[in-house]
């Protein structure tokens, strides 16, 4: 099975929409169209790695890999249903070679992060995007595999209608799995503690402070744990528009098995 390289530790799938006339367009968004004149564009962080090291310390690294691989395919996989077009931002320089091989769409677009934090890659994917003349912008986290499309929906239609200028999707554990934006507002990912229960909340303070009308998402969950795996396995063994948003990772789930008889 495929191994992807530490590359995969940080990726973004990025997703923005490009309007052809003078109409409010996000990130991901606009008034909910897909496939129309609107070329969409998402930003995923692939975060996979981290729920795919608590399978089991006795096994190898291989079987947490090609997690993290499945991860990353059902997470690009996901933005192309609803978007036209889908920015990879990826790190280290050299990565983007395997992931052309992980991701062989010839649709893809491509962008070498840079930052020494989410927050600064979270910018600077934004800035990307933004350059390039899209608008609204959505990025989502590849750990959260099973994110429900009518969240990215959602999204696109608030933003695009000018309702809101960021959108926002909680986690159960603090942080978020999609962020929106209209465009980027100067502070809005800086001083947050990120990979901690204070995320979102600074994240959401930020937003406000500089006067910007938040949607705030329905509250999902991401995989950082064993038990946030458990819990992904588990819905995806009873839920059929699960299965759907992550084949590959529900065929992984299947065929490793084992490992959690082993564990449970």
């Amino acid at each position: 099975m495929y191994r992807p390289p530490s590359c995969c530790k940080r990726l973004f799938c990025v997703g923005l929409a490009k309007l052809t006339k003078p109409e409010p367009l996000n990130r991901i968004e606009r008034v909910f169209r897909p496939r129309c004149s609107l070329c969409n564009i998402q930003a995923v962080h692939l975060g996979a790695s981290n729920g795919a090291k608590y399978i089991h310390r006795t096994q190898s690294g291989t079987d947490a890999a090609s997690l993290a691989a499945c991860f990353a395919q059902d997470a690009v996989g996901g933005a192309r249903r609803v978007l036209q077009q889908v920015i990879v931002a990826y790190a280290p320089d050299d990565g983007r070679r395997a992931l052309e091989e992980l991701l062989p769409h010839k649709d893809l677009l491509w962008h070498e992060q840079q930052g020494d934090d989410l927050g600064a890659r979270l910018a600077d994917a934004v800035r990307d995007a933004s350059a390039r003349g899209f608008s609204p912008i959505i990025i989502i986290g590849a750990d959260s595999p099973t994110l429900p499309r009518s969240f990215i929906e959602r999204a696109i239609k608030s933003l695009a209608a000018n309702n809101s200028d960021i959108a926002l999707a909680p986690t159960d554990d603090g942080g978020y799995c999609l962020v929106g934006l209209r465009r980027l507002t100067d502070g809005l990912f800086q001083n947050v503690r990120w990979s901690t229960p204070l995320a979102y909340q600074q994240t959401a303070d930020n937003a406000a402070s500089s006067h910007l009308r938040l949607l705030r998402l329905p509250r999902w969950y991401d995989v950082d744990t064993f038990s946030d795996l458990l819990r992904l396995r588990d819905e995806l063994l009873t839920d059929e528009a699960a299965r759907e948003s992550a084949p590959h990772t529900h065929k992984w789930l299947l065929a490793h098995d084992p490992l959690f008889s082993k564990t449970i």
